[in-house]
């Protein structure tokens, strides 16, 4: 996700599209306190994203279903609260999980309530996209560019025009990889746990679907 950003923010599509032109050019920059951040869905994986923006310089908002406070960050929650966060962000992320709630969430109606010229990163789920809202943002300037990780199908097919696509970069869905050591350790106590009758971390509410 800070990989994203940071390529978004320093203008990565225009200098590979000034490469393939042969074209030797240096554009006008912002500095990164400059360039508000928001992320969709700020608990774990949010919460981890933004105090890694943070670091780097980056003015880290965050929204998440129902109100929480996280230290050194602006958090919103709820519908008007949703609003006040697009409104700010240069940069969206989207790390929400995905339910009937928040299915299709970057839509038409979303990239319009952003400044012209946002930029958005899905790493969340295939699914928040509606995929044919996508490139009239772009090819019209809502939206300036966009990292994909997630897909509604994966791999996506062959022909499918995100792929030639000159303001989005594909990504097969690496933003945050299974390592087996890692993972192995976290399965294992979870075992451990569950044999000991003690509470397991990490289960999913069915209630809310996450």
């Amino acid at each position: 996700v800070a990989l994203s950003v940071l390529r978004l923010h320093r203008q990565d599509l225009d200098y590979l599209a000034q490469q393939r032109a042969q074209s030797w050019e240096e554009r006008e920059q912002k500095n990164a306190c400059e360039r508000p951040v928001g992320i969709l869905g700020f608990g774990t994986l949010g919460q981890d994203a933004g105090r890694k923006l943070k670091a780097l310089g980056f003015p880290v908002a965050g929204w998440s279903r129902t109100a929480k406070e996280v230290a050194g960050f602006v958090t919103y929650a709820g519908g008007d609260g949703l609003d006040a966060l697009l409104a700010r962000s240069e940069i969206l992320v989207c790390l929400l999980p995905l339910t009937t709630a928040t299915e299709g969430i970057l839509n038409a109606g979303l990239f319009a309530r952003l400044p012209r010229g946002a930029a958005l990163v899905n790493a969340g789920r295939g699914g928040h996209l509606v995929e044919a809202d996508l490139i009239p943002a772009l090819d019209s300037g809502q939206l300036s560019g966009a990292m994909l990780d997630v897909f509604r199908e994966e791999p996506l097919p062959k022909g499918h025009p995100f792929w030639s696509h000159p303001r989005i970069i594909v990504t097969p869905h690496i933003a945050a990889e299974t390592h087996p050591p890692t993972a192995a350790a976290i399965i294992g106590d979870a075992i451990r746990r569950f044999a000991k009758g003690e509470p397991v971390a990490n289960l999913v509410d069915l209630a809310t679907g996450y």
